[in-house]
């Protein structure tokens, strides 16, 4: 993995010489691979009022209470009656 001629031994200890990068190496050690942290996801919240329709039936009635009031009509009749003097039908 380290190029011994460079004096890599272990990660911790390369005494290499500065040079330009040949073949995949810097300063003759193997060029190392990027690391990929965790994503860091930041958040922000923000809240945006949006009409929500409350839809509230109304059923509007109309109740007719009827109140009955009296009406007098006058029904006249003739009736004939035959009596005497003496009855209470007679002349006065």
């Amino acid at each position: 993995m380290f190029q011994q001629s460079c004096g890599c031994q272990n990660m911790n200890s390369c005494s290499c010489q500065a040079q330009q990068m040949n073949n995949g190496y810097m300063n003759g050690c193997p060029r190392p691979q990027p690391l990929v942290a965790p994503k860091k996801v930041c958040v922000t919240n923000q809240i945006t009022p949006v009409p929500q329709p409350v839809i509230c039936p109304i059923e509007c009635r109309r109740v007719n209470h009827c109140m009955y009031y009296p009406v007098f009509y006058p029904a006249y009749e003739q009736t004939f009656v035959n009596a005497s003097m003496n009855s209470p039908y007679g002349y006065r």
